[in-house]
């Protein structure tokens, strides 16, 4: 009765706060049209999707790019069972379609209204749900429970300040927990932590990150090689998933590097490209010669900036570089993923703020495979030192290689797991956890020092 009650409060919720939502989506679709688009998907009128399919939960790019080993193993080991990926932002939508095209089934997941949860996991009958990293909607775990459809949370991380926010809401988190069929977490802290708010352990293993997994892509490689033979051979950096109030910093730096190495090329790659305009004017405001990815344009000599705005195409520029700065750590966001240049061995740095990766950043830290920068002098110094010196790049760029090399295999323990809990080969109805599993001793893949949300 009590869970009842609460579910029935959660859900009137909503409902009073539909306008508020709605004003919003319409006050952010104006930087950004496309949040005015595909209302209908918000509210469970979805385009023709198969029955029986592999559903995977990812709210924006990084969850949508952190799934994406895990999507391709699947595509690989069982061609013939559909996968729906559903996401909340139009830049994780559009993630999907670079990545994956027409291999997948995609659309937004509506709002957490109980009614349109509940017809639509009726109508999807999913083999599995799995949601990345740690969106977690009660209606839309309640009706996949109600409809035996195991959910895993998977690359699962939880810090201690939302663990707290957890238990403020214990009267809806609880139940909601508990009806996960199991949580795969990627370190022992966060396993704690969810087991602390009343999971059973034996839900919970700590599998690590299958961000470590990622696919070096020969595509992308093909591409980068290209772009480098059509540029003039320079020193290259790259300021990768930059947010507001950092584009400034960056572009003193490099208006300081290139008094030292006039031909030096910067991109400049922002998290969220809609800024790209405002960005683009900044470069004309301060007298940056630029080509702009967008238009089709290749940097020339007479380029000292090649600004990318646009999608699923980072892993190119990685390559391209010589040495890569991790965006959203000089503005005190927490920085994002150090994985992807370290895995095309670019030596990688960051600025001071890096909580949303402190596990893995503070592990590559003890190995000298990472470089934390702590003002515009030091990035450009350190910089200066990359492109002055190739035995560096390359000692560096290999630290930060073997790291990667040491850090993989998660995704094989997510994907024996999904496998044991679902018949993929029969009417689809899952399988009991199996046995009282034990969860692994305290141990993952990187030390256990993790705060923060990727």
């Amino acid at each position: 009765m009590r869970e009842r009650l609460a579910m029935t409060g959660y859900s009137l919720l909503w409902w009073l706060l539909t306008p508020l939502i709605l004003l919003r989506l319409l006050l952010r679709s104006r930087r950004q049209p496309a949040y005015r688009e595909r209302l209908g998907e918000r509210f469970g009128i979805w385009p023709n999707v198969p029955t029986g399919c592999f559903w995977v939960h990812a709210v924006s790019v990084g969850e949508t790019m952190a799934a994406r080993p895990l999507i391709e193993q699947w595509q690989s080991l069982h061609p013939n069972v559909p996968i729906l990926v559903t996401t909340m932002t139009p830049t994780g939508s559009e993630t999907v379609r670079k990545l994956f095209g027409t291999t997948v089934h995609h659309a937004y997941l509506p709002w957490d209204f109980a009614s349109i949860q509940r017809r639509l996991v009726a109508r999807l009958k999913p083999k599995m749900l799995v949601i990345m990293e740690t969106e977690l909607w009660p209606n839309l775990i309640r009706a996949c429970a109600q409809q035996q459809v195991p959910v895993l949370l998977a690359n699962a991380r939880l810090s201690a300040k939302s663990q707290q926010g957890y238990r403020k809401l214990s009267w809806l988190t609880r139940p909601m927990l508990q009806k996960l069929t199991g949580i795969a977490a990627q370190h022992s802290p966060d396993a704690d932590r969810f087991a602390e708010l009343g999971l059973d352990e034996r839900r919970i293993q700590v599998t690590g990150s299958i961000k470590f997994d990622i696919s070096l892509d020969a595509q992308s490689s093909a591409k980068a090689r290209k772009l480098k033979a059509d540029i003039d051979r320079r020193p290259i950096w790259i300021a990768a998933s930059t947010h507001e109030g950092e584009d400034e910093a960056l572009l003193r730096v490099h208006a300081k590097l290139k008094i030292k190495l006039p031909n030096a090329l910067l991109i400049l790659v922002p998290r969220h490209p809609e800024r790209a305009d405002r960005i683009a004017g900044r470069l004309y405001k301060e007298h940056f010669n630029f080509a702009r990815r967008s238009n089709n344009e290749v940097p020339r000599s007479e380029h000292s900036v090649y600004l990318v705005d646009t999608l699923g195409e980072l892993m190119t520029f990685f390559e391209l570089a010589d040495a890569a700065f991790i965006g959203n750590s000089l503005n005190g966001g927490g920085g994002h993923n150090p994985i992807e240049p370290a895995a095309v061995a670019r030596p990688v740095l960051i600025g001071p703020s890096y909580f949303n990766f402190q596990s893995i950043i503070e592990a590559m830290r003890s190995e000298q495979s990472v470089v934390i920068i702590e003002s515009e002098d030091e990035l450009k110094n350190r910089l200066l030192g990359l492109m002055q010196s190739k035995d560096l790049r390359d000692t560096y760029g290999q630290r930060a290689y073997l790291f990667y090399q040491q850090q993989q295999g998660a995704l094989k323990r997510l994907m024996t797991w999904i496998e044991d809990l679902i018949d993929i080969d029969t009417s689809g109805s899952p399988k009991a956890l199996t046995g009282p599993s034990q969860r692994p001793q305290k141990r993952s893949a990187v030390p256990d020092n993790s705060t923060g949300k990727d």
